[in-house]
């Protein structure tokens, strides 16, 4: 009897606590566009191009295993970029909407032959209009810059 103790107590805990929906959700298409293309404000601004990309390409997850050839961050409001799927885009074909508006973006790509990390990324910033993908009113996928 002894023995079972500490799993009876485990057992207790587990069902006193419930699931656990931070660790068993999956991330939604929308949520990972935000990650991986939305930076606002945007992180110390005071970085050049080179070494925002190296420090946000590891920080956002896109260097875990793999180097993520390229990406590219919008430095624009959650509300300005979801806003692109609706009145502040214009639909271009299939699902996919042209901002109506220019935003500050920071375009990351993978400088070297490496594929595999250490990945060390060359950056460029502009003000462009951008190309997204949207369902359900939302944007989910980065398509250019305009």
């Amino acid at each position: 009897m002894a023995r079972s103790a500490p799993w009876s107590a485990l057992l207790l805990l587990m069902v006193l606590l419930g699931p656990m929906p931070a660790l068993t959700q999956r991330e939604s298409r929308h949520d990972k566009f935000l990650r991986q293309h939305v930076d606002f404000p945007k992180t110390n601004s005071e970085l050049d191009a080179r070494r925002y990309c190296n420090l946000m390409m590891q920080r956002r997850g896109m260097t875990a295993t793999v180097c993520k050839p390229s990406n590219t961050f919008i430095h624009g409001a959650h509300s300005e970029v979801d806003a692109i799927c609706s009145n502040g885009g214009t639909y271009y074909s299939e699902n996919y909407y042209d901002s109506t508006t220019s935003f500050p973006i920071t375009a990351c790509r993978i400088a070297g032959g490496s594929q595999g990390p250490p990945c060390n990324y060359r950056g460029r910033i502009t003000t462009q209009r951008v190309r997204v993908a949207c369902i359900n009113g939302e944007p989910v996928h980065f398509k250019a810059p305009l």
